[in-house]
């Protein structure tokens, strides 16, 4: 199994691998949870606080527009938090990766390894230090034991058929975890 890769990533090759990543992540998960819960309290404090120090003043018009706004605070909240995530998480790449965009990256796959060539320089990745590899509907990540992606754009392709089968038989021969999550999206 021989098989060459020659490719350019931009910002939205690594954006989409730093958005998967904050999907899965435990902890990523655990912090929209806490900021969400957070809103909840600040919002339920504070009609409470303003209930109770204007309650002699406070009408029952008060009440039937300061509930349902609260409640659609509430739930368009993670919509929000989404968009500032993501906007947050692009200057994060901008600003980590700009060295890397539109430089050539070679990827070379042998029957025991992989060799990377591209402008940070030149290494060789056993097969044996993939955890897994990941398929969704624009990229191909393999993720190292180190913790660290390889990300293969597909629109950088000339044959994603080959490529595709060439992961899947390295993932198949090495016992290497293959998620093909071809419906994944930032949410």
């Amino acid at each position: 199994m021989n098989l060459d890769l020659s490719y350019k990533l931009y910002p939205n090759d690594y954006l989409q691998q730093v958005l998967y990543y904050n999907t899965v992540s435990v902890n990523s998960k655990k912090q929209r949870t806490r900021a969400w819960l957070f809103v909840i309290f600040i919002i339920v404090i504070s009609n409470a606080l303003l209930l109770y120090v204007f309650r002699e003043k406070i009408e029952i018009g008060h009440y039937l527009g300061a509930i349902p706004m609260s409640i659609l605070g509430i739930f368009l909240f993670p919509y929000f938090y989404r968009t500032l995530q993501k906007k947050q998480l692009l200057k994060f790449v901008e600003e980590t990766y700009k060295n890397n965009f539109g430089k050539e990256s070679n990827l070379s796959f042998s029957n025991e390894n992989i060799e990377i060539h591209n402008s940070t320089g030149e290494s060789t990745i056993k097969y044996a230090t993939i955890e897994k590899i990941i398929e969704i509907s624009g990229h191909f990540f393999l993720v190292l034991k180190a913790g660290t992606y390889i990300i293969i754009p597909k629109s950088e392709m000339s044959d994603i058929g080959i490529v595709k089968n060439t992961l899947h038989t390295i993932a198949a021969e090495n016992k290497i975890l293959y998620s093909s999550e071809l419906d994944w999206k930032w949410k």
